[in-house]
């Protein structure tokens, strides 16, 4: 992801917020002793992660385990009723019910599948991760999630055109690409409040791969999506097989942002090649799946 992009989205409320600011800036030294903390709390396994939602966590479980009843799946999700509503809401979409709408959960649950359904509430239960008490690092953190469930329902409808990906592991994956900026969001909320904007901006380029990646070997993740971590912003990513992965269903994604998609330069991106798409492909693809994204990103909530 380009750490700037969500910057730039939170320029005007963090001018505005040193308006009112009367602490001083930190000074050059102070941000290399930034540095040098977070670098010793990593090196020495002190640097808190956020836990994956507890929801979330049973959901895989039940999901991983091959011999789970629909029954065990329901009774789960019932005893959260905001969850039950997303699930139907999202199994309602135009996309996955041209038929008569569900109305229960069951029902919903049985339309969404058991994979898509993992991915559904890992979106809702996340959510509530990316939130900060400074106003600041609250609105980066909103700019963060909505960037990452674009990349998302891109990466969805991307991994819908290749047979050997499944289209709701991408989603997955687009969803958790950018997730080694969340604690240092958190972090620079509970230790430095005050931190200038390109001081963070620089902390978060240094060190999001590597806290991304131990965050989701904490989370269980599976090492196909753990390599999107580190390997989704290198454009000339080489490969062992000529068939596209999950790190090139995001690569693509991320550079599907509007605004950008006319500006890079697609032969010199292996991800494209590999998922076969020629540059002029890449330039129309919002607009050659614009019905597609639409479902989904309803489905992910981005309005």
């Amino acid at each position: 992801m380009n750490v700037e992009s969500i910057m730039d989205i939170a320029g005007q409320a963090y001018n505005a917020t040193n308006m009112t600011n009367l602490s001083p800036p930190p000074s050059a030294s102070a941000e290399h002793a930034i540095v040098a903390e977070i670098h010793d709390a990593l090196e020495a396994n002190r640097l808190d992660l956020p836990t994956l939602p507890d929801m979330a966590i049973k959901i895989q479980n039940l999901i991983d385990d091959p011999n789970v009843s629909a029954d065990k799946v329901v009774n789960l999700l019932s005893s959260d009723p905001a969850i039950s509503m997303y699930i139907i809401k999202a199994a309602n979409t135009a996309a996955l019910s041209n038929i008569t709408p569900v109305s229960n959960l069951r029902n919903a649950i049985s339309r969404l599948g058991y994979r898509m359904l993992r991915s559904i509430v890992m979106n809702v239960t996340m959510t509530k991760l990316f939130q900060a008490r400074s106003p600041l690092v609250n609105q980066q953190l909103k700019a963060l999630w909505k960037h990452s469930r674009e990349v998302a329902a891109i990466s969805y409808v991307l991994a819908q055109q290749q047979r050997h990906l499944k289209p709701d592991q991408a989603m997955l994956a687009g969803l958790v690409h950018d997730i080694g900026a969340l604690p240092l969001y958190l972090y620079a909320d509970r230790y430095h409040a005050h931190l200038e904007q390109t001081t963070l901006e620089g902390l978060i380029h240094k060190f999001s791969t590597v806290i991304g990646t131990k965050l989701l070997q904490s989370w269980n993740f599976p090492d196909e999506l753990i390599d999107v971590v580190a390997g989704h912003e290198n454009l000339q990513r080489t490969s062992n097989s000529n068939l596209a992965d999950y790190v090139d269903v995001v690569t693509m994604a991320n550079l599907q942002m509007p605004g950008s998609v006319k500006l890079v330069a697609w032969k010199n991106v292996n991800a494209a090649g590999r998922l076969g798409y020629c540059a002029t492909d890449c330039q129309n693809f919002l607009s050659n799946h614009a019905d597609q994204l639409a479902v989904v990103k309803g489905m992910l909530e981005i309005g």
